[in-house]
């Protein structure tokens, strides 16, 4: 009997991603940590400019992934499986380390959550794989669907599976993919992209795990760049949309921005 242990947010991308590994495995434990509101209110103090912006980000995203994944609910998704929903602060406590230790899982897969610590993390399985939305090692930490937009260069948002270990997004990555970018997509539409085909290849690498008994993976060779929430401003949605009105993708695809690609672990054979 082969076991599983589930760590998700609560936003409808995560719950969308953790659903395909329903089915997979024998047995199911699953936590659901509650996560902030999906369109957050915008900050004090800031100029007109930065809160339309603001509004308009959060709640195009939000159309967009509603689009793309429904509305789903915990409570719906997990029915048929033993689902535990947690608050942040309770993630990493002693209520969560009892319910681990007597489950005993061969396998756990983690997108959505907060730092997963000691002494939680030493009693998880050898095999616990966390799906970063950024390339790591060049975009680990927040908004990392964010920054590579900010920064010109669509062709690094993507995703990554890697090992956890106490540092964040550092542990060993055992696959990156990019989506394929269209005309006329906008920010958006590529994180949505990015999560689709992370919902259908971490069904494939389970799959593999099962079949194989393990992951083959590779040890980030650089430090590369953590960026934190703090780093975000509202302020930085003014390249997005004041400066090139969500059209960098095109600019891209037209050859005007630079072309260098990332250079990504494939890790599903």
């Amino acid at each position: 009997m082969t076991k599983a242990i589930l760590f998700s947010g609560s936003h409808p991308r995560h719950l969308f991603v953790h659903k395909q590994l329903l089915n997979i495995f024998d047995d199911y434990l699953v936590f659901v940590m509650e996560r902030e509101n999906l369109i957050p209110n915008p900050p004090n103090n800031i100029s007109e400019l930065d809160k339309k912006n603001f509004v308009y980000h959060f709640d195009k995203r939000a159309k967009i992934e509603e689009q793309t994944y429904g509305l789903l609910e915990s409570k719906e998704v997990f029915k048929h499986v033993n689902l535990i929903n947690i608050k942040p602060e309770e993630l990493n406590s002693a209520k969560v380390i009892h319910y681990v230790k007597n489950f005993k899982a061969d396998f756990a897969f983690i997108f959505g959550t907060d730092l997963i610590k000691a002494p939680l993390i030493n009693i998880l399985p050898e095999n616990k794989i966390n799906l970063h939305l950024g390339l790591s090692p060049w975009y680990k930490g927040a908004a990392t669907l964010f920054w590579p937009f900010y920064f010109l260069q669509p062709q690094y948002a993507g995703i990554t599976f890697h090992q956890i270990v106490e540092e964040a997004d550092a542990g060993e990555i055992i696959h990156q993919s990019v989506p394929k970018l269209h005309k006329n997509d906008t920010i958006h539409d590529v994180g949505a992209r990015c999560v689709e085909i992370a919902s259908s290849q971490i069904k494939q690498l389970a799959t593999q795990y099962i079949k194989n008994g393990f992951l083959k993976g590779q040890k980030q060779k650089t430090s590369g760049k953590l960026w934190l929430r703090s780093d975000f401003t509202p302020m930085h949605l003014r390249v997005i949309y004041d400066l090139y009105e969500d059209k960098i993708v095109d600019l891209y695809l037209k050859g005007n921005l630079s072309s260098k690609l990332p250079k990504i672990f494939n890790g599903i054979f």
